[in-house]
């Protein structure tokens, strides 16, 4: 009978239920191997204190800087993306509830779920240490309830970019100046609130 397959192309080989093993074959009349009630066993590995979902702490890498983008971004699809559960990625960024996330320019991508290292996101034109700097100047400015940026821009300066620091710096100021009022202020209050033709004679 012709071979339905095209010239230069063989028949496949006959199927046989029982696999060729060549000289691994076993008979089919060994035994099998006697039962021994006192052979050694080896004992199960041990099971680490810590569970499958901790990460190491030793394998914890740095968090990763991903710039938003609105119109893409959410909760969700940053999750799916990095492979970080949503409530780690909610919890690295305060975020009580996913509508927050339109405020921000950036977030912060958990480095104990995610090992690459590299964002996902285009980068700023001003470059992610930058960002990195203005973030941490923004979240001193929301701790110490400071409006002016280059007030801010002082207290980080002095303490590194250390954000702890630079908070107990300016809360230690703080309690300084309020047990030090100014004496000279209070001064010059009482000589303008003396009226329009007070002298000084």
């Amino acid at each position: 009978m012709p071979s339905p397959l095209p010239q230069g192309l063989r028949d496949p080989p006959s199927y046989s239920s029982v696999p060729n093993l060549g000289y691994r074959s076993i008979p089919a009349s060994a035994p099998p191997p006697p039962y021994i009630a006192d052979a050694p066993t080896t004992p199960p590995p041990a099971e680490s204190s810590k569970s499958s979902s901790e990460p190491d702490e030793k394998a914890v890498s740095d968090d990763t800087l991903h710039f938003l983008d609105h119109e893409h971004d959410t909760v969700q699809s940053l999750s799916l993306r990095y492979g970080v559960p949503p409530t780690a990625l909610r919890r690295r960024n305060n975020l009580t509830s996913d509508h927050l996330l339109v405020g921000r320019k950036t977030v912060l991508i958990p480095g104990e779920f995610y090992k690459g290292g590299v964002s996902l996101s285009p980068r700023p034109v001003e470059g992610e240490e930058e960002e990195l700097r203005k973030g941490k100047i923004r979240r001193f400015m929301t701790a110490c309830k400071v409006s002016d940026y280059d007030y801010a821009l002082l207290y980080m300066e002095q303490a590194g970019y250390d954000i702890d620091v630079a908070i107990t710096a300016y809360m230690d100021d703080e309690d300084w100046e309020r047990s030090h009022p100014n004496r000279r202020d209070s001064e010059a209050n009482k000589v303008r609130n003396r009226g329009l033709f007070w002298r000084g004679l």
